[in-house]
């Protein structure tokens, strides 16, 4: 999809990647984003300055608890009536929290799911919107096992598993929304909440290296742009976006033979 004039929703949007990923989609010609995030002068600050940027009414901000549902609904309503229709969907809400696993479970999986059926539901050409693009941030925590953190590890995979679903031709034949997963490394300055005993943000930090934001920010305008319905794409170390292949069938069962082989 083309980004120029399109309108634009970035959950998570006042962290370091959520507005990288705001500031690069207007460099790249989007009419205007709605930024949703919990922290309110982060996210008034963050407009101004893009609006100083890019000119007035490019970035709007609205203030919103994503992990309440309702206010969640009617936000995401607020922002579809100020844009005046909705193109592209980034979710981007993120929490690294070991501890609390309620909570890392709230905002890193349900909040995800609740704002791609949101925004389907908006842009799905079935009840008469035109298609569209959602991006799901996801991790590539996603794609492997992380034994430092298993929690977060664990929600996204979900994330990876639930936007791969939704892209099936059963979903998409109907909806005309591609849903694409975007697996960043450790990027910016995450939210390290609460880790295990012995695990400390240093740990994580100097084990994973993170990269700079505008690395992860130059992947996604090439995802928006050119990736496939239902594709993975990895970003990390700095390097250019790359897709990776997921087996859509089970692995094959291990015969008498192939184990006294092994």
């Amino acid at each position: 999809m083309q980004i120029k004039d399109k309108r634009v929703i970035v959950t998570g949007a006042t962290n370091d990647l959520g507005l990288t990923f705001s500031r690069e989609l207007l460099r790249n010609g989007a009419l205007i984003i709605a930024l949703i995030d919990i922290r309110q002068s982060p996210g008034e600050q963050a407009v101004k300055n893009l609006n100083n940027e890019f000119g007035r009414k490019r970035a709007v901000f609205l203030h919103c608890d994503v992990t309440n549902n309702s206010e969640f609904n009617t936000t995401f309503k607020e922002a579809i009536n100020i844009l005046g229709g909705l193109d592209i969907l980034v979710n981007n809400v993120d929490v690294i929290n070991e501890i609390d696993f309620s909570k890392a479970i709230d905002i890193n999986v349900t909040t995800i799911i609740r704002g791609t059926l949101l925004g389907i539901q908006q842009m799905r050409k079935d009840s008469g919107g035109k298609g569209g693009v959602i991006v799901n941030i996801s991790s590539t925590a996603g794609l492997r096992a992380v034994s430092q953190l298993p929690v977060y590890s664990a929600t996204k995979h979900a994330i990876v598993s639930f936007s791969r679903s939704f892209a099936q031709p059963y979903h998409y034949d109907r909806t005309s929304v591609k849903v694409i997963v975007m697996c960043p490394g450790l990027t910016g300055t995450p939210i390290l909440e609460d880790l295990p005993q012995g695990i400390s943000s240093a740990d994580i930090l100097q084990k994973y290296q993170p990269q700079r934001v505008e690395s992860v920010a130059h992947g996604l305008i090439y995802i928006v742009r050119c990736a496939q319905n239902g594709s993975v794409w990895i970003n990390e170390e700095g390097k250019p976006v790359y897709e990776v292949q997921l087996p859509d069938t089970l692995p094959q069962k291990k015969t008498e033979v192939d184990m006294k082989e092994n």
